[in-house]
């Protein structure tokens, strides 16, 4: 198949699959081919990729409306950034494109297993109904499945020599970056140190602040350069030690042995008791105690 249809005017064609250096690979190829098919046919519905992340492309009319992935921060959570103002329609506009783009990255930069479609019911097709119940959003036009392709490409080739994954490094603290951290106003790269303990990725970090997942990315980055972060050494989880069979013809119940209760210990024996007159006194037996 061809995706010479992608281009238009003002458009470029570069989003042909071979053209595309970072999103070639072959666990990629097939997510790039469904959505150069679904611009040209126009399709509508759900492009589920599964993987680490994984996640929902929502297409309606040929056009990415929004994504869904666990590895990004969606809508909701860049709008309820502390210290964020919306400006209105516009800006509302930008931030669902900035998530659809960030949640593509996402999925791009993690393990993609396979992709396969799922229809929309009727009135899914609605870019204000997919917003969810909580945020109503305006109609949101949607963004070509080229121009979408070439920014995640673009993403993924500048981060190409960053020697970190967004999803499976955990990033720490070194000297420096305690150091940085004591100081006061050490702006945004101070969020990102806060929340620096060798148990949480830049998927961990972005979505504790309400950030781009490819910004905060971007950052830590640097930050290993300054050798202010580290990437926390993989430590492998102990083999389970094997549990012995048992072995056949063997009770699994344990065995009773004579005098293990301890209650000739704790308990006196009886005193003897004087034979009638006429008998022979018995011999008491003796007692067993337990060793």
């Amino acid at each position: 198949m061809t995706t010479g249809a992608l281009a238009g005017p003002g458009r470029p064609a570069a989003a042909e699959p071979w053209r595309l250096s970072a999103l070639g690979r072959e666990s990629a190829r097939e997510l790039v081919q469904e959505l150069a098919q679904a611009a040209v046919t126009t399709r509508t519905g759900v492009l589920r990729v599964t993987g680490d992340p994984g996640g929902d492309l929502h297409v309606v009319h040929g056009l990415v409306v929004t994504v869904d992935s666990p590895g990004a921060p969606g809508v909701r959570e860049l709008l309820a950034r502390p210290g964020r103002i919306c400006t209105g329609v516009a800006d509302l506009r930008v931030v669902a494109t900035m998530a659809a783009v960030d949640g593509c990255f996402a999925i791009a930069s993690g393990w993609i297993g396979s992709c396969f479609w799922q229809d929309l019911p009727v009135d899914a097709t609605d870019p204000e109904a997919m917003a969810g119940p909580r945020v109503v959003l305006p109609p949101v036009p949607g963004v070509e499945p080229g121009w979408l392709l070439l920014e995640t490409d673009r993403r993924l080739s500048a981060l190409g020599h960053g020697r970190v994954s967004p999803h499976r490094n955990h990033l720490l603290l070194t000297e420096r970056g305690r150091a940085l951290l004591s100081t006061p106003g050490s702006g945004r790269r101070r969020e990102i140190l806060l929340w620096a303990n060798g148990r949480r990725s830049c998927r961990d970090i972005a979505k504790l602040l309400c950030r781009s997942l490819y910004a905060v990315t971007v950052e830590v980055v640097r930050m290993l350069d300054d050798d202010l972060l580290g990437i926390a050494p993989v430590v492998a989880e102990p083999p389970p030690e094997p549990i012995e069979p048992p072995r056949p013809g063997r009770s699994l119940l344990p065995r009773r042995r004579r005098g293990a209760s301890g209650i000739n210990d704790t308990l006196p024996p009886c005193p003897p008791v004087p034979a009638p007159r006429g008998q022979r006194a018995l011999t008491p037996r003796r007692t067993e105690r337990t060793q």
